[in-house]
């Protein structure tokens, strides 16, 4: 294949020795040596947009029409990490090594550039002034489709926000505000912050209990929950809980997984939401007597 600096180098060297010099072999050394320079400069310029676009090939899953998705997934997910990382007023060197526990461990992102740019991008929405907000609706509006991406969002962040065992004010605030933009609704933050973060929100009465002692609970708080799992409100009738638990496990079953165009690393996140779903329903099932 041709180089086409090179070509363009060698036209311009032609063209240079033919008008200035109006010799036709003075100008064909000029073509030789402008080929060379151009092909050295095009291999240059190759080679650094080749690395600098495989560094944000994070997710090596994603179907033939996401393919573009999964930077945006992945920098706003980190911007949103830097917020919250800084909502305190700095960002400790416990909250920047969680962070990359998290890329590592369960992004399974290991390429030291990649590291190095999720990393990079973290710090940089630490130090910088743009709003939740703003990073929220960027992946509002990019995956209204797919909500499981948002949840999983959602769900990471709560992750990380407790990771170091408190949860400080004003990243409850932040996490309530995405939570928000993304379209859900506020129990199912609450669920998120009890079932991932280790701790429910008596107030709201989400108090998730562990996954074995979930469907043997008849806590009206562990139903409530039960319900927000399935997006559907306890005053529900049965048809309308049933509907509603199908479509859950619908979209979060690990075969049809792939089958959505999301990537590889969502299956561990969707079996884990698939199992709360069914949970959820085998509860109110229980309670209700369906």
């Amino acid at each position: 294949m041709i180089n086409p600096a090179s070509l363009i180098g060698a036209v311009l060297g032609f063209f240079i020795g033919i008008s200035v010099f109006g010799n036709f072999l003075f100008a064909l050394l000029l073509s030789l040596v402008g080929s060379s320079i151009g092909s050295s400069l095009g291999l240059r310029f190759y080679n650094r947009n080749r690395r600098t676009h495989q560094g944000h090939q994070w997710f090596s899953g994603w179907g033939a029409g996401g393919i573009a998705d999964g930077p945006v997934f992945m920098r706003t997910l980190f911007s949103m990490l830097g917020r919250l990382a800084a909502a305190d007023g700095h960002v400790s060197p416990e909250e920047e090594r969680i962070f990359r526990s998290v890329v590592v461990n369960q992004l399974r992102i290991s390429d030291p550039a990649s590291v190095a740019s999720a990393t990079e991008i973290f710090r940089q929405a630490a130090l910088g002034n743009t709003p939740m907000g703003d990073y929220a609706r960027e992946a509002a509006q990019t995956f209204h489709n797919r909500p499981q991406l948002l949840e999983m969002m959602l769900i990471i962040m709560v992750q990380v926000a407790v990771a170091e065992g408190k949860l400080h004010p004003e990243e409850d605030k932040l996490m309530r505000e995405a939570a928000a933009i993304f379209g859900f609704p506020a129990g199912v933050y609450e669920t998120a912050k009890a079932r991932y973060g280790g701790f429910g929100s008596q107030s709201q009465g989400n108090s998730y209990q562990s996954h074995s002692q979930f469907h043997q609970s008849s806590s009206s708080s562990s139903l409530r929950g039960a319900f927000e799992t399935l997006g559907v409100s306890e005053a529900a009738s049965e048809s309308e809980v049933r509907r509603a638990y199908r479509k859950k496990a619908a979209e979060y079953h690990p075969d049809k997984i792939a089958a959505k165009g999301l990537p590889g690393e969502f299956n561990e996140f969707a079996t884990k939401k698939f199992q709360e779903i069914q949970e959820a329903w085998d509860a109110i099932r229980q309670a209700k007597g369906y």
